[in-house]
């Protein structure tokens, strides 16, 4: 029997759109990606923690090992006994350290780009294309300095949201062009800055 391959694809429920601050002209459409801050700030954030795991660990138990030994407590388990909420922390410091290098490495492969034909959603693991018909809301203004849409496809769901003092103007003035026709004569809902539903043009 053939097992499914092991996924962590955490970016299917998650709205990534706060953090589309890189834009980028693809001839055909606008392409948006996680900004390069977030990405570096994880990327290095990473290994700085995993190292900080591995040096707390050691200093302390170089700082205890003369502590367990004035109590009573020598050897390999008296010293760990001692030094056991140091390991938990460093452990903890690891996890982090893993765990940020792993979404910043995440980010960096993850891109959607806005185009007459739909969204197409690009992650490490998988590769979506929603069709307009996809589309599920959307801002009720489009022509603004800034507007989103989002996409529902079998389950899976992909919001992005176009900022005009992130990508500039000329991108966003492409991405409304795109949105504006691709919606014009469509039923999908227009929400309120307030959230609430209206029809649609």
């Amino acid at each position: 029997m053939k097992l499914p391959p092991l996924s962590f694809d955490f970016i299917k429920s998650t709205d990534l759109s706060p953090y589309l601050t890189k834009g980028v002209d693809a001839g055909n459409g606008v392409t948006l990606m996680i900004g390069d801050v977030y990405t570096y700030l994880l990327l290095g954030s990473g290994p700085l923690l995993v190292i900080a795991a591995f040096v707390l660990v050691k200093v302390m138990y170089g700082r205890v090992k003369f502590f367990a030994l004035e109590f009573g407590n020598g050897g390999v388990f008296g010293s760990l006994k001692v030094i056991g909420p140091s390991i938990v922390l460093g452990v903890v410091l690891f996890l982090l350290g893993v765990g940020a290098a792993w979404l910043g490495w995440q980010g960096m492969g993850y891109s959607v780009t806005l185009s007459a034909q739909g969204l197409h959603e690009v992650t490490r693991s998988a590769s979506v294309r929603y069709d307009w018909s996809h589309a599920t809301s959307a801002a009720e203004r489009i022509k603004s300095t800034e507007f989103w849409v989002a996409f529902t496809k079998d389950g899976r769901k992909c919001r992005v949201d176009f900022q005009q003092r992130f990508i500039g103007e000329k991108l966003q003035d492409k991405a409304i062009a795109i949105a504006e026709q691709a919606l014009a004569y469509s039923k999908v809902p227009r929400i309120k800055q307030n959230g609430s539903a209206i029809s649609a043009p």
